[in-house]
């Protein structure tokens, strides 16, 4: 945007860069281990093996056991789904409106407003790698499941939160651009809730478990440009949409703290 000077040819580099992830991702990624040029016989049948073992401990074939409303009566499927709720509301508030808050309360250029989402949208890219990586050292260090998760879950709840809380109070545009790159960088460690249904569930429903709880999440994305929008014209600033980003990082961080993540859910 900065370049061009455009929104409408930012949203089309955008598209036509999707476009060419998902091709490539339909050619590079294979169906099963096997399919992938990279793998080879020792980890695809260790693959097979772990596959193997985890549907005989099973109580009944994962294909016919169907009863998903079981996973409401416990703490760690709410925790999921409030999480990721939690992590959605922070998310997509900032997508829809971090460029107008940059525009509106911090008078930015368009070009500056270009520059600065790329900054603050790139932290976030290099946080989900460096969250991923510090969670897979830690437990490849013998860190047990429930440590690991809560303590690297809990630090980008409390940095996220504690992020868009100072937000309100800074007066310098640098200062802001560097506090919601922040937000975005802690808050997107929030990754590894996509391993959260292989750890509740057999490998047959985790797939449904990640559907619900993306549609959780997704009913936050709906709703909260809505409510930032409403905030925003009904008190004239941003200070309360702040407010509530701030309240879903809390919303963020204690679901995930209440999850167990050492065990399956008996459904």
């Amino acid at each position: 945007m900065g370049v061009f000077g455009s929104w409408r040819t930012a949203f089309v580099v955008a598209g036509l860069g999707t476009i060419a992830a998902g091709l490539f991702a339909y050619w590079y990624i294979g169906d099963s281990p096997r399919e992938q040029p990279s793998t080879n016989e020792a980890e695809a049948l260790y693959i097979e093996t772990e596959h193997a073992k985890e549907d005989q401990a099973l109580a009944t074939p994962a294909a016919g056991r169907t009863n998903l409303l079981g996973f409401l009566r416990f703490r760690s499927f709410w925790g999921m789904l409030l999480g990721w709720l939690g992590f959605d509301l922070v998310f997509y508030g900032l997508v829809a409106w971090a460029p107008n808050y940059l525009a509106q309360a911090r008078h930015l250029s368009l070009a500056a407003i270009g520059g600065a989402t790329f900054i603050i949208f790139g932290a976030g890219f290099v946080g989900e790698i460096v969250g991923g990586f510090l969670a897979d050292h830690w437990k490849a260090s013998g860190g047990s499941p429930n440590l690991v998760m809560r303590t690297v879950l809990g630090v980008s709840g409390v940095l996220t939160t504690l992020s868009t809380l100072l937000l309100a109070f800074v007066s310098s545009p640098v200062a802001a651009v560097a506090l919601l790159s922040s937000t975005l960088f802690f808050l997107r460690w929030a990754g590894l809730y996509w391993s959260i249904p292989a750890t509740l569930t057999d490998r047959g429903r985790a797939g449904v478990l990640g559907g619900m709880m993306n549609f959780a999440g997704n009913l936050g994305g709906i709703f909260v440009p809505i409510i930032i929008g409403v905030i925003v014209q009904a008190t004239g600033s941003y200070f309360l949409a702040l407010m509530f980003f701030t309240a879903s990082g809390i919303l963020y961080l204690v679901s995930s703290l209440v999850i167990d993540y050492s065990r399956k859910l008996p459904v």
